[in-house]
């Protein structure tokens, strides 16, 4: 009977890693913020962190599906499992790293003002009194807007980055903080004839992190200690070297 006992957990627990194995991992994401995650022509997801995830999960052996979703709901979701992980440029700051478990870094990304060519306005907030930044809702961008800008500036904050973007052009706003990435890309393809970066990179650890990171569950270090793994093997082998130089002519990989 002790023997019949032993090997029936033991099948159990077979069963149980097998059914782990086979778990789908589900990853919130914001598919507005290109070039990170985007949906193109088809509906399909693209973008530089879809195509990281993929690399992660593949390395790593999980199985893992995409959920479009807004920014500012990532981490409710995580709470709610009705997500698992969320990547989506989130910076790791120590206000967020209460209620989520990061991954090491996966990107290292500054935040840069943008405004029309010649408008004399940089990221000291002397030339920013009394005009209007736009800043995505949830974002570390808001947070130093907020903390750093309040009294001076009006901020107007957005749900998409796009929709901040869309502003600037229309002249509703007189500039709008972002990623430097995604400002890159932006200027790339639609600003590039009116606007510019204007100013220093924003570093403020206190408020921008050190970097950007999955969000997981506190209590997921197991998947943690997966990617984490998986991450490293990206960097180590080129993977992710071969990646970033397919979107940005600049490195954004941790430091």
């Amino acid at each position: 009977m002790k023997y019949w006992l032993v090997g029936t957990v033991a099948a159990f627990s077979l069963i149980a890693i097998a059914h782990a194995q086979d778990a789908t991992v589900k990853i919130g994401t914001e598919a507005d913020y290109a070039p990170f995650e985007y949906k193109d022509a088809t509906g399909q997801l693209k973008g530089f962190e879809i195509e990281l995830g993929n690399a992660l999960c593949a390395r790593a052996k999980l199985q893992c599906e995409y959920v479009n979703m807004d920014f500012d709901g990532l981490i409710p979701a995580l709470g709610a499992h009705k997500i698992d992980a969320a990547l989506s440029q989130m910076s790791i700051t120590p206000e967020r790293a209460k209620s989520v478990l990061f991954t090491s870094p996966v990107t290292s990304v500054e935040g840069r003002f943008i405004a029309p060519k010649g408008s004399g306005l940089s990221d000291d907030p002397a030339t920013l009194k009394g005009k209007t930044i736009g800043v995505q809702s949830g974002t570390t961008h808001e947070t130093y807007a907020n903390q750093k800008l309040k009294g001076i500036a009006e901020i107007k904050v957005y749900q998409g980055q796009d929709q901040a973007f869309a502003d600037l052009q229309a002249g509703r706003i007189d500039a709008t903080l972002c990623d430097e990435t995604i400002g890159y890309d932006w200027l790339q393809k639609a600003g590039k004839d009116g606007y510019e970066f204007i100013g220093k990179p924003l570093t403020d650890k206190a408020i921008f992190g050190d970097g950007t990171g999955i969000a997981l569950r506190k209590e997921d270090t197991a998947l943690a200690a997966k990617l984490n793994d998986a991450l490293a093997s990206l960097i180590k082998d080129g993977t992710y070297q071969k990646l970033n130089a397919e979107y940005f002519p600049f490195s954004i990989a941790p430091k």
